[in-house]
């Protein structure tokens, strides 16, 4: 269904000669994209308007979507399978931060900032096929990264002394920051291994 949206959008496109007819893939392939990502977007917000969790959700995605467009993170191999796997992430984001939000401590949420630094100090960026990295542009992100992680925590912690350890507003923060720093760590053992690879097979 998608598809066919997509394919009639673009069709429309090249008729009202807004696009060429040779790149039609090119703007059908995006347009899909789009479409997913939109359709996943949506499904979110319906479930958080039934469960009630726009605060967790808006929250969650302030500390997540900052880290993930400037340092990277990992990629699914389709673009579907990146939408489930947000999705599915983003569910088990909400039944933990519900679970958490009364129990939350201190030394727990001091002891995710770390592991947050830690892992955007060691490994950000992380770049993948569509989107190659050079010098100067891994410099850029790695600085970016680092002072972006640096802001969150720093959200998180005036949240934290505002409202006490035991608040929504900073812990869906720290799992958004943290979801997209698990990302990362995992983006960058996939990355490297891809490498790897590549060296075995020159050499």
């Amino acid at each position: 269904m998608i598809r066919q949206f997509a394919n009639r959008i673009t069709s429309f496109l090249i008729q009202e000669n807004i696009i060429l007819r040779d790149d039609a893939e090119i703007y059908r392939y995006g347009t899909e994209q789009i479409l997913i990502n939109l359709m996943t977007f949506v499904v979110i917000g319906i479930l958080a308007t039934i469960t009630g969790t726009w605060i967790e959700t808006i929250f969650f995605f302030a500390g997540l979507i900052p880290i993930r467009m400037v340092a990277g993170g990992y990629h699914a191999k389709t673009p579907r399978r990146c939408n489930v796997l947000t999705f599915s992430v983003y569910i088990a984001n909400m039944i933990l931060i519900h679970f958490m939000g009364n129990h939350m401590m201190y030394l727990l949420s001091y002891t995710g900032y770390a592991i947050i630094l830690t892992i955007i100090l060691l490994f950000a960026p992380v770049d993948h096929k569509n989107r190659v990295l050079n010098g100067v542009e891994i410099i850029k992100a790695r600085r970016t990264s680092r002072i972006i992680g640096v802001v969150i925590i720093g959200f998180c912690m005036v949240l934290s002394a505002l409202f006490k350890s035991e608040n929504v507003f900073s812990t869906s923060m720290m799992m958004g920051a943290l979801t997209a720093s698990v990302s990362l760590f995992v983006g960058s053992i996939v990355r490297g291994g891809e490498k790897n690879e590549k060296v075995e097979v020159l050499e």
